[in-house]
């Protein structure tokens, strides 16, 4: 379970997404856990020198982990996740230890050494490769929940890279390797689907996921009709369009046989690239992490997560990197049906009101506003089809490739 009650109601997550932020958890039991790690390891080929925490999780311990002695591969750092059945962030909320089963199993089939999940890309005329896989997992000691997974070395997630290295009003030198990056994630989502799609053991394993998947569900979509009460002069208009818009993410999840093993927190956060310059020469490696939300769903769930996620960017810090990624993403993807296009225009709205006007530290109140009646706008668009109405704008590119 998510918590102690079999029932959580919307306000509760709010509060769980709220105290996530904050680390409340004593430094001792902190240095307790990690003491515990070392010594389950020592007596396995991970015996590791020194754990450094490292940031950026919120449900579970991470640590880049020098090994006492390299693996047979010439290995001689690793990244140990280590789960909990609680946040780490704070121990009062109560977290299943599934999840590390899930993501343990997710990364086995996508990095089996069968076949390799990838999504690549190159700048005609340029020698910049970006790709895209998952990263290995070496270890995974399912008493005590730890991973021993593969490491990217000075790795940082797209979202902090972006934010930290593309400007307002980006340059447009940097459009060719953003449309690129965009691209390859593109490419990447769009192997995982297929394939995913044919994937009968994988499914049955995600589609025990349901308390994250029914989670995923009230984030996605019992937050957008709260949020009718907290911007009501912005979106009362739109009430019985997103009742509607719930009712049908609901029936999809009724009629599982139209279902697929998605990744299920698909966003820049879990992406990882090279913390440093994009340029001529490079040869990018990018991994997407954290599959433990990992469920049965609909595509339309990841492709419009990251869309929005990147749309942020030029939202709020009118950064033009996020959209040119968008545009890389799309066509990376490939050639969608028009219901298909309207779907993934739905999830973008959805999570920009949703979620996107929650992120504290991103904008201003008139900014806050702004992303909710962008999302608005979206949503009754798209639930109307209306596709003349995105020609022109910064999602027009969701339409270039339908058919």
């Amino acid at each position: 379970m998510i918590q102690n009650d079999a029932a959580l109601r919307t306000d509760e997550l709010l509060t769980l997404v709220a105290l996530c932020t904050v680390h409340i958890m004593d430094a001792a039991t902190r240095e307790e856990i990690k003491s515990k790690i070392i010594r389950d390891l020592e007596q396995t080929p991970f015996a590791a020198t020194s754990l450094r925490v490292l940031s950026g999780g919120v449900a579970n311990f991470i640590y880049h982990a020098s090994l006492k002695k390299p693996l047979a591969d010439g290995t001689g750092d690793v990244l140990i996740k280590h789960g909990e059945d609680y946040i780490a962030n704070n121990p009062n909320f109560n977290l299943t230890l599934f999840r590390c089963r899930i993501e343990e199993q997710c990364l086995r089939a996508l990095s089996g050494s069968e076949f390799q999940i990838e999504g690549k890309a190159a700048i005609p005329g340029d020698t910049i490769n970006f790709t895209v896989r998952t990263p290995k997992v070496y270890h995974f000691d399912e008493q005590n929940s730890t991973q021993i997974q593969e490491i990217l070395h000075n790795g940082k997630d797209l979202k902090t890279y972006a934010l930290s290295t593309y400007s307002a009003n980006t340059s447009d030198a940097a459009r060719p390797h953003c449309i690129q990056l965009g691209r390859a994630l593109g490419k990447w989502l769009w192997n995982f689907h297929n394939w995913s799609a044919t994937q009968a053991h994988l499914r049955k394993t995600v589609a025990e996921n349901k308390d994250l998947q029914q989670l995923k569900h009230l984030i996605n979509f019992s937050w957008l009709l709260d949020r009718v009460a907290q911007f009501p002069s912005i979106l009362n208009e739109a009430k019985d369009v997103f009742e509607k818009v719930k009712d049908m993410a609901a029936k999809e999840l009724e009629d599982e046989s139209r279902l697929q093993a998605i990744h299920g927190d698909f966003w820049t956060g879990n992406v990882l690239l090279p913390d440093g310059p994009i340029k001529e020469g490079s040869d990018i490696t990018m991994f997407v992490i954290d599959w433990e939300m990992s469920q049965i769903g609909v595509p339309n769930l990841d492709i419009g997560q990251i869309i929005a996620e990147l749309y942020e960017m030029k939202l709020y810090k009118n950064i033009t990197a996020g959209v040119w990624m968008v545009q890389g993403f799309v066509e990376g993807y490939g050639e969608v049906s028009n219901d298909f296009a309207f779907r993934t225009a739905i999830q973008i709205g959805a999570h920009l009101i949703s979620f996107g006007t929650s992120v504290q530290g991103w904008g201003t109140p008139e900014q806050v506003e702004m992303v909710a009646r962008t999302g608005r706008d979206i949503i009754v668009h798209a639930w109307r089809k209306d596709r003349d109405w995105f020609q022109g704008g910064d999602l027009a590119c969701l339409f270039h490739s339908t058919q």
